[in-house]
């Protein structure tokens, strides 16, 4: 929930570095400061001074001006802006970078560039014998998937399918699920992407 405290930085150098994660973002949207001012129904003067670390802003404040971008107040402090230029993720960067769901699972996520997506498409590997286990998964989001490589057992609520390369499924938010890799010798791939 949005208060209209104001942010706790209590250093130049922090501001600074709000200001630059500003600048940086509008000026990857090709918004200039008075087109950003513009946009967000503020002073021209109110982008330049946070910019420059002179000024910062009320949490209602930078919504407003976020709003011109546009942008939500959560991506604009998570999002990692040293990978907002990429547009190419080579196989060995997204495989150091991946991460273990389980012992016997680990995914790959690809970022995004639209600030705006909530979009997450990644790609999970399922090893010999890998299962997500007995006891239902459910996500919060609806997911869809596409079968890469191997073969693989999916339960949704009581019905039982086998899928294979090519093959797709698509799930509703919070759809109880299992997904179990049948391959004796074959590591299973799933593209995914979840919304």
């Amino acid at each position: 929930m949005l208060n209209s405290e104001q942010p706790d930085i209590s250093s130049n150098s922090q501001a600074l570095d709000f200001g630059a994660r500003l600048k940086y973002i509008r000026e990857y949207n090709g918004l200039s400061q008075r087109e950003l001012a513009k946009r967000a129904g503020v002073p021209h003067s109110s982008i330049s001074m946070i910019e420059q670390g002179l000024n910062s802003p009320s949490i209602n404040s930078l919504v407003k001006i976020l709003a011109g971008i546009p942008m939500s107040i959560a991506h604009f402090f998570s999002c990692d802006i040293s990978l907002i230029n990429e547009h190419i993720f080579r196989a060995e960067d997204l495989q150091a970078k991946q991460r273990k769901i389980s012992a016997a699972i680990s995914a790959q996520s690809i970022p995004l560039q639209n600030s705006l997506e909530r979009v997450q498409f990644e790609k999970v590997f399922y090893a010999v014998g890998a299962d997500t286990g007995e006891a239902p998964q459910y996500s919060a989001q609806s997911i869809s998937g596409f079968l890469v490589s191997g073969t693989i057992e999916l339960t949704i609520n009581s019905e039982v399918s086998s899928l294979n390369v090519g093959d797709a499924f698509s799930l509703g938010s919070m759809q109880a699920y299992r997904l179990r890799n049948l391959s004796p010798t074959e590591e299973c791939v799933i593209a995914i992407c979840s919304s």
